[in-house]
């Protein structure tokens, strides 16, 4: 639960920054593509270490 919302907090912070003209609009795409293909790679790697207790030969 405090990963969700440590998530949150980053990306509000990511985009409130944008709006500020802190960072450009380049940069924050890349930032929610590295943040949103990290996501889609933990839970892979989440989804394989629990099947694998089902399966042993994974």
């Amino acid at each position: 639960m405090f990963t969700v919302l440590g998530t949150s907090l980053v990306l509000f912070m990511v985009v409130y920054a944008e709006k500020k003209g802190w960072v450009d609009k380049s940069k924050v795409r890349m930032i929610m593509q590295i943040g949103m293909n990290a996501g889609i790679l933990g839970s892979l790697l989440y989804f394989l270490y629990t099947l694998s207790s089902f399966l042993p030969f994974l």
